[in-house]
């Protein structure tokens, strides 16, 4: 049993220490309103652009 633990702990550790990736810079453009203007308005699509650009 103890064997077992020590396995389990050694495969979790060793997993969680692995090289994560990192992530894609947006690509798309952020509109020329702001997130909070456009959700204001119920701007939806411009809400939409902000997401996809990450901002």
């Amino acid at each position: 049993m103890k064997q077992l633990l020590l396995t389990t702990i050694a495969a979790v550790l060793l997993v969680g220490c692995g090289e994560s990736q990192p992530p894609e810079p947006p690509t798309a453009k952020a509109p020329d309103i702001s997130i909070h203007e456009a959700a204001e308005e119920g701007n939806i699509e411009a809400v939409k652009q902000h997401l996809d650009a990450g901002t």
